[in-house]
């Protein structure tokens, strides 16, 4: 078929519309997210995931091979699939989002193996790389679901979307899920990394550094309770023993002023070194009040 000649009109209204077109594909993209750039002294770490079980204290690990509901405090509904997690798995996810943060998330995250194992406070021998190795495994393949019952809202996904290594140099690439930064809007709270890296190797006391770091005020819970929130499968009498050590532990590095264990209801009250932040959140509830 032979081509026709267009008419003026129609070749005003076509370069009307590639004109249309190339402004639209000019257009700038969407603002990524990005983690809020708290100082290097400090890690951010979600509420959801401090307040619960979903990184605990056994060193005995399950595979959950369905969604799985992990203990957490009213408010959260935490849902797992995977290996669990403990705290050496959050001291690597905690490093790692150091990083992120620097940049928005969803881009590429950069270091060598050495250089995160040296800001661990690990050795840098081939058992420490192992381990990292396992640990970034873990973060890939574990499927958190967090609903947060009240807003009617949920994030699911991965806490660390996958990797790429290079064993000649030992660098690392990793990759975060940029729906991650949902976690953060809806409350986090800075870890003081002196201090959690100062707890050594006690899974227990680091659990509750991040606890009760989240809590401006903490409210008074059982010991029962407090064994079931952080994932111990330490029978209650022992338990017991464990907790009291692990407090006392918190306040020799200034992390809490104060705990007691009421022998009647076996209610365990903290009283907390609020940060800044949190002070004056406590000041606005007292005038609300």
């Amino acid at each position: 078929m032979m081509a026709t000649e267009l008419t003026f009109e129609e070749k005003l209204a076509l370069a009307k519309a590639r004109g249309a077109t190339a402004k639209k594909a000019k257009a700038p993209a969407a603002k990524q997210l990005s983690l809020e750039l708290w100082p290097d002294a400090v890690r951010g770490v979600p509420n959801a995931v401090l307040r619960g079980a979903l990184f605990g204290v056994s060193q005995r690990r399950k595979t959950h091979k369905k969604r799985t509901i992990i203990a957490a405090v009213e408010g959260y509904e935490i849902r797992f699939k995977g290996e669990t997690f403990n705290q050496t798995d959050l001291d690597v996810w905690e490093t790692l989002l150091q990083l992120a943060r620097l940049q928005p998330l969803g881009t590429k995250v950069e270091f060598t193996a050495h250089s995160l194992l040296k800001e661990l406070g690990r050795g840098t021998g081939k058992t420490q790389h192992e381990q990292l190795k396992e640990e970034l495994s873990r973060l890939i393949g574990g499927v958190v679901e967090i609903t947060w019952t009240k807003e009617k809202k949920a994030f699911a996904g991965a806490l660390v979307s996958g990797y790429f290594r290079d064993d000649e140099t030992g660098r690392y690439v990793v990759k975060f899920n940029p729906d991650m930064a949902q976690l953060y809007g809806v409350g986090h709270t800075l870890i003081d990394w002196s201090e959690r890296q100062s707890l050594g190797n006690n899974s227990l006391a680091k659990w509750l550094h991040g606890f009760y770091s989240s809590h401006a005020k903490p409210f008074p819970y059982k010991v029962e309770t407090i064994q079931g929130l952080c994932g111990s499968v330490t029978e209650l009498k022992g338990f017991r023993r464990l907790l009291r050590s692990a407090l006392a532990q918190l306040v020799d590095v200034g992390a809490i002023k104060s705990w007691s264990i009421d022998p009647k209801t076996d209610l365990v009250e903290v009283v907390n070194v609020p940060s800044q932040t949190q002070l004056k959140h406590l000041t606005k509830a007292k005038k609300r009040g």
